[in-house]
């Protein structure tokens, strides 16, 4: 409980109440503003106002592909830039650096490298073989050119990969069978050289014969020409682009920073993931090189740089995994500072602050290599998440598609880890219907969008971040993709019929998260983030796949989690039987997601003191048997529970229930719950968001082990009622409603039970409206006559994408209050009655209450908005089998209320 005065927690609720009512704009939706031509004012102006009208609270500037490369950071682009966040401002938005041109931050467009090829991003490369000479050839990088030509075109000069400055920097001879480099490599680097290198490959050869039962490894280095990506391990890097791409914007914005300007946003900072014919060994791409790594890794694995290297391949011991860890502490280390760390002291500098995601393997994936499976996370600025947060101001992640996944909650670990807590999620949608892609969901509905940021707050997110709002919608002529802005990672939404309507996503959403926002999560098992395990294990280790399955495991039954670093361990205490850690989160049990390194005893002596004092730990898969700073020392049975494989639902399941019984309890009737979020507050109250994102109804029963009051806070309006005294409460929960509810224990008796749902009125008779439909398209003035239970595509109008608008003269034969229910839209509806605008929504349940009407005839107008797919997706390859569905399904429905028909309430 609060120690504060009751005044202070009063004021505290009142203003978060406030906050509530009106979200200010670090809750609301934020995007990146695609620019594909500089703007003039006019277009901004406009732009940016219609952003604002929609709901949107920040911007972020960004140069895509289409944008011509030549005038990024001309005088023109920065007056441009200026004109419009000055207009920003003066509609109340805010806005922040997006860093780059298209993405991949550090190369500002190619001008980092310009004149400055040092700067260019420089490979380790090596191969094994039996005999005496060997070569590195046919170097690729499958993550880039997956993306197509113009994106090879983009980031390297012509689209090809071309290396030079080829040198030979470690060779080893060693046993053909035992791997183990401790015991059984020899350095032969002075015995090794070059014979050969062009701009593709080069040839090597040994002075002498390679023993039998030895094979020789020789590490190559290589700068590439013709990439515009830097050398991340140089803090040179880092300066040159702060000089040739930040500076030259916050020059021109002059007065505008730090408001409404406030922040750097960086994407995906990452060289290129190459391969080549001759790859082989435990590390899957090659890793960044420069001179500072040599003495760096020297210093800090106490082992030549040559067995180091080796050791990064081949062996399976404790001495290599060991080695392995360090190695990668060391080399993710040097990048970090010399990246980050230049690009904060310099945000800090002009007043800014530092937020945006790197390389996130596990995105659109709960599996922690389940996202990006081609790559190494080892060799970029990626894998210790942990530690890269430590460098941001804000945190934020990337997430793909319209389905929950790890990056948010791990997003909002690292922040609580670092003193902060959620984050941004940037969201952006790839093709379903065709392998391209970039071709985008242009599909997409306002209610699936809603529903993955409801998801999103739940996992941990405090802002959606969309990707993104565009400038134009491209080209009918040109279906390539990224240079045509259409298919750009579409959809581009402010261009999508249902835009209109998304100031109702944003004002309902924004609330949701500043609901949240007062309350610590309600955490009970902590995962343990294996980091010393992926380093030396690699990506296809089984730590990942056991990461994702305790975290859908845990979601599916109800129980919150955090992950959290061996840091946040070690320095956490045991109090009574929690594993209370710095960051204000006390967990019941630490879960080991098949970790077999460790870094050192601390934390091990930790889990150790929180089973004794009854706590949980629970591991799956391996076991710790490497600890990277010293021997591990012989633990016996130390774990609460062991599952010898992966953990399932009915393991996840029993475990659950020997955890004590905390907060609020929840239950269904059919045990699958809806999606939930329970926190705490300084006060003891407690804060519930409950969500339905299935097809049907369901119900739950909320319990708390008191009696408690009950305060119902109402996203989609701002209107916060009570009920006081209450025992349990039982919700209906329809599909796509959400709750929000803050309860408050008390002590007493005569408590109550209360059933509630969104359904205020009893239904009474029913009258379906099938027949007499007429039907125009876009304002055309063509009016033809409709089915109203199937859709328009069908129907004549097959690449329609707009709003059409169904009309009908209706009966009304009773006087008294009536709804009209539309039971199947596609997607978003405004309903009319005699000329006069009823309501609008955008996802289910459409219902419209019409009031009380009296015995006559009534002019319906229902004005339904799809999907751009029909259109946009209309002779291309991206179209698919079938057409979106689009318009009314189902025949309309109105309702009486049974009261009002009987003459009992007032009408």
């Amino acid at each position: 409980m609060d120690n504060r005065p009751a005044q202070a927690i009063a004021t505290i609720t009142d203003a978060s109440r406030a906050l509530f009512r009106n979200p200010t704009v670090v809750f609301r939706p934020s995007a990146y503003w695609f620019w594909h031509a500089i703007p003039d004012a006019e277009t901004s102006r406009r732009q940016l106002a219609d952003f604002k009208a929609q709901g949107f609270g920040t911007i972020l500037i960004q140069a895509r592909i289409a944008f011509p490369r030549d005038r990024y950071m001309s005088e023109a682009f920065r007056a441009a830039y200026r004109k419009a966040i000055g207009i920003a401002g003066e509609l109340g938005l805010k806005a922040g650096i997006y860093d780059d041109y298209n993405w991949i931050s550090g190369h500002a467009g190619g001008r980092t490298v310009e004149g400055r090829d040092d700067l260019r991003e420089r490979h380790l490369f090596w191969a094994t073989t039996e005999k005496g000479g060997g070569e590195i050839s046919n170097i690729r990088t499958p993550f880039v050119q997956s993306m197509g030509p113009d994106i090879m075109g983009w980031q390297y000069e012509n689209g090809a990969v071309l290396w030079g400055d080829w040198a030979i920097e470690a060779a080893l001879l060693h046993s053909a069978d035992d791997l183990d480099s401790s015991r059984t490599a020899e350095d032969v680097t002075d015995r090794v050289a070059l014979s050969h290198s062009d701009g593709v490959s080069c040839r090597y050869a040994f002075d002498g014969e390679v023993p039998a039962g030895r094979k020789l490894t020789v590490f190559v280095s290589a700068r590439s020409t013709s990439s515009r990506l830097i050398n991340y391990l140089m803090p040179a890097a880092a300066q040159r682009f702060i000089a040739v791409g930040l500076d030259p914007i916050v020059a021109a914005l002059g007065d505008l920073v730090p408001d409404p300007l406030g922040f750097v946003f960086y994407d995906q900072p990452a060289a290129g993931f190459y391969r080549w014919d001759q790859i082989s060994g435990n590390l899957g791409n090659s890793i960044l090189f420069s001179d500072e790594l040599r003495s760096h890794i020297d210093g800090a694995t106490g082992v030549s740089f040559p067995l180091t290297l080796h050791s990064l391949l081949y062996g399976e011991s404790e001495t290599t995994l060991r080695l392995r860890a360090k190695f990668y502490e060391a080399y993710s280390g040097l990048m970090n500072e010399a990246f980050f760390g230049t690009l904060r002291a310099w945000a800090e500098g002009k007043g800014l602050l530092l937020s945006g995601h790197e390389i996130l393997p596990h995105v659109g994936s709960w599996s922690l290599n389940g996202g990006f499976t081609s790559i190494d996370p080892r060799v970029a600025p990626a894998t210790d998440f942990f530690g890269i947060d430590a460098f941001r101001h804000e945190t934020a992640v990337d997430a793909n598609n319209f389905i929950a996944q790890l990056a948010p909650k791990l997003g909002d670990s690292v922040a609580r880890s670092n003193g902060r807590s959620r984050c941004a999620v940037e969201t952006y949608a790839s093709a379903l219907r065709t392998r391209v892609r970039a071709a985008g969901q242009w599909e997409l509905t306002l209610e699936t969008m809603r529903a993955q940021a409801i998801r999103l707050y739940c996992l941990g997110a405090r802002q959606f971040l969309w990707h993104g709002l565009y400038q134009t919608d491209g080209s009918d002529a040109d279906t390539t993709p990224f240079v045509n802005p259409r298919f750009d990672f579409g959809p581009g939404i402010n261009f999508e019929p249902w835009w209109p309507y998304h100031h109702l996503f944003a004002e309902e959403t924004a609330r949701i998260s500043a609901f949240i926002e007062p309350a610590t999560p309600h955490a009970p098992v902590a995962i343990l983030y294996p980091l010393n395990t992926a380093w030396s294990e690699g990506p296809r280790h089984a730590h990942a796949d056991h990461i994702g399955a305790w975290c859908e495991h845990l979601l599916a039954l109800g129980c919150d989690f955090m992950l959290v670093s061996e840091d946040d361990v070690e320095r956490a205490v045991v109090k009574d039987d929690r594993l209370s850690a710095l960051s204000g989160l006390a967990f019941d049990a630490v879960v080991l997601p098949s970790v077999t390194v460790m870094k050192s005893r601390a934390a091990l002596d930790r889990l150790i003191d929180l089973q004794t004092a009854g706590g949980a730990v629970w591991c799956s898969g391996a076991m710790p048997a490497v600890l990277r700073e010293g021997p591990m020392p012989a633990l016996g049975s130390w774990a609460s529970t062991h599952l010898a494989d992966r953990p399932d639902a009915v393991s996840v399941t029993a475990l659950l229930e020997t955890l004590p019984k905390r907060g609020p309890l929840l239950s269904t009737p059919t045990g699958e719950k809806p999606w939930q979020w329970i926190g705490r507050e300084a006060d003891g109250s407690w804060r519930v968001v409950l969500f339905n994102d299935g097809l049907e109804p369901t119900s739950c029963d909320l319990n708390l082990l008191t009696g408690f009051d009950c305060e119902i806070w109402r996203p989609a309006t701002g209107e916060i009622t009570s009920e006081a005294g209450l025992s349990s409460l039982h919700l209906l929960i329809e599909p796509q409603m959400v709750w929000c509810m803050r309860l408050l224990p008390i002590d007493g008796t005569g408590w109550r039970d209360l059933t509630i749902s969104e359904i205020a009125w009893p239904r009474g008779p029913v009258a379906v409206l099938a027949e007499g439909w007429t039907f125009e398209a876009g304002g055309g003035g063509i009016v033809v006559p409709i089915s109203v239970e199937r859709g328009w595509e069908r129907q004549g109008f097959a690449t329609f994408s707009g709003t059409g608008v169904y009309r009908n003269r209706i009966s009304v034969e009773t006087a008294g209050r009536w709804l009209l229910e539309l039971p199947r839209v596609e997607t978003a509806a405004a309903v009319c009655l005699n000329g006069i605008e009823i309501g609008r929504h955008a996802w289910s349940p459409y219902r419209f209450d019409l009031g009380c009407l009296g015995a006559g005839s009534y002019d319906l107008a229902i004005a339904v908005s799809n999907t751009a797919a029909n259109r946009y997706y209309a002779g291309t390859p991206y179209q698919g089998e079938k057409l979106d569905a689009s318009g009314l399904l189902a025949a309309p429905r109105l309702i009486a209320h049974e009261a009002d028909l009987t003459g009992t309430t007032s009408c």
